[in-house]
């Protein structure tokens, strides 16, 4: 039977860092989060392989966003801690079937406006197979998948929002891409993440919950049509130039 690779990165967070540290996850962010994180990172941000039978490449930067008190804790006690997180990369990156051109590095970057029990992480592949310093190439969506351009959120029955970043955080506060002034949402409600033209919807711990065509996920890869339920407003995820079709599927992660 196969071990599940969050569950092994657990285990190698365990036997890799001391008592310690992981007594200072228990009382803020859990190891497990941090795995799980890690490992969305990896497959959100993964380049397309070059050959039929060649692996996906694993992105080689990773940013790790945490309270500033999660920081300070964590670097007082483990000075090496990024080091010791990129190895635990390596080997999660090999388990799940991604190839890494540059060993992985790791900055961890304080941001005030998450709680202790909150982290974003996002990762980004700056590395070509040769070790040279490239920018990645845009993915033309279309001809691979025949995904169509133009996507948007239609949020409740006026505002229209195109979608044109790779990663869109959506919630309450201003630091968001996409400000909802809905005291039912989450200061950081959702993520939306783009890999290969498509957008996959990521629920960050938010406290009311995400609803896509009204069942509760935590992950969801959106299709034309979608209609995502948080707090009291509705949004519409349209491609085609808006034109909705009604006819997205909901993928279940996590249920009530």
């Amino acid at each position: 039977m196969s071990v599940n690779p969050i569950d092994k990165l657990e285990c190698q967070l365990e036997s890799l860092i001391e008592s310690a540290f992981l007594r200072l996850f228990r009382r803020t962010i859990g190891a497990r989060d941090i795995a799980v994180l890690l490992l969305r990172a990896i497959e959100d941000n993964a380049g397309a392989p070059t050959a039929l039978r060649d692996r996906p490449a694993a992105p080689d930067q990773f940013h790790i966003q945490m309270n500033p008190a999660n920081i300070r804790d964590f670097l007082a006690e483990f000075p090496d801690l990024p080091q010791r997180l990129a190895r635990l990369i390596v080997d999660l990156s090999e388990e799940s079937g991604f190839k890494l051109s540059a060993h992985p590095t790791v900055q961890l970057l304080p941001n005030e406006e998450l709680t202790t029990l909150e982290a974003i992480i996002t990762a980004e592949r700056l590395q070509t197979m040769s070790g040279e310093t490239a920018a990645m190439q845009p993915v033309n969506a279309d001809a691979r998948h025949g995904i169509a351009q133009n996507l948007s959120l239609h949020i409740g029955d006026a505002r229209v929002v195109p979608l044109l970043k790779s990663i869109i955080n959506v919630g309450r506060e201003q630091y968001n891409d996409i400000v909802i002034a809905d005291g039912y949402i989450s200061r950081h409600h959702l993520q939306l993440r783009k890999r290969f033209g498509v957008y996959s919807l990521f629920d960050v711990n938010s406290r009311g919950g995400t609803r896509v065509n009204d069942k509760r996920v935590a992950e969801h890869q959106l299709q034309n049509g979608d209609v995502i339920a948080i707090g009291h407003t509705t949004l519409v995820y349209t491609d085609n130039n808006g034109q909705i079709a009604g006819d997205g599927t909901t993928q279940i992660l996590r249920s009530d």
